[in-house]
């Protein structure tokens, strides 16, 4: 296994701090994981106020078109104000964030979603916004959510598994994306009560050649994986959590699993998850 390469990447932006640190986030990756295409977008639904008749139709689709062109214009500015000379694609769509991000992505096929995600005051002050929520559940390649803004560098990198084909699947993203920063690597399991036993040799599960540009760690703790993983991630400073996501149908829709909703609610460093097929 090589140092992966990211040919497109997809950052949702709202024009928020929390969006230019994905931006920023999502440029890192690209200067270090191969030098791919950065594609930023900004997705909104235009809805006409409901005093409007049929016959002012043509007002309000020309009020539409140049709402739609400085919408264009403000994206273009934020991605250079934030980027500085960095060149990225700017595109606007005219449809619900969620929805946007998912028609986009059907149609542009990036490796990987970059997105922030917004802290809530009060009682909800943990849950996730619920567009990052829904991208989560349904993308079908990788995503990473960031709260803050990036390190200089990806140094270390924390992949909690379980013996799954997902979780391998988690572990060769994290050991390439570790190759490309010459990162350390902690391979982690915890074993909870009434749980799977541990996973035997965790480091078999990465090939050899992977191994010299890695260092990997071995660890096993007993407790709510959750619990561990965020544990963990702020004991020893990691800089990034890569972790698969199995998702369960739900009635006629995707649910993430606990574990997965919770690490990225309370880590306090990006999390990248690989989503992986339907767990019935």
């Amino acid at each position: 296994m090589h140092a992966h390469r990211f040919e497109t990447i997809l950052v949702p932006v709202d024009f928020s701090e929390i969006s230019a640190h994905a931006l920023r986030t999502a440029q890192m990756l690209r200067q270090h994981c191969g030098g791919g295409d950065l594609l930023a977008l900004y997705a909104d639904r235009f809805e006409a106020p409901p005093y409007f008749t049929a016959g002012r139709l043509p007002e309000l689709e020309n009020e539409f078109r140049q709402s739609l062109q400085l919408a264009e214009e403000s994206l273009q500015g934020f991605v250079r104000s934030t980027l500085g000379s960095d060149a990225a694609e700017a595109r606007v769509v005219e449809a619900l964030p969620a929805d946007g991000i998912g028609k986009l992505a059907a149609l542009k096929k990036p490796d990987l979603i970059v997105m922030g995600t917004h802290g809530r005051s009060g009682l909800n002050r943990w849950m996730l916004g619920s567009v990052a929520e829904r991208v989560l559940r349904d993308s079908p390649v990788p995503v990473l959510t960031v709260r803050s803004a990036p390190r200089p560098r990806i140094e270390r990198i924390l992949c909690p598994v379980h013996d799954t084909a997902l979780s391998r699947q988690a572990l060769r993203l994290a050991a390439g994306i570790g190759a490309c920063f010459d990162a350390r690597l902690t391979v982690f399991h915890a074993v909870e009560a009434g749980g799977a036993n541990p996973v035997a040799d965790l480091c078999r599960w990465v090939p050899r050649e992977e191994r010299a540009r890695c260092a990997i760690r071995e660890l096993v703790r007993h407790g709510d994986a959750s619990t561990e993983i965020v544990r963990l991630a702020a004991e020893e400073a990691f800089d990034l959590v890569v972790l698969g996501a199995p998702r369960r149908r739900f009635f006629d829709g995707m649910v993430l699993g606990t574990t997965t909703v919770r690490t990225v609610r309370h880590a306090p460093c990006p999390v990248l998850t690989v989503g992986g097929a339907i767990a019935e």
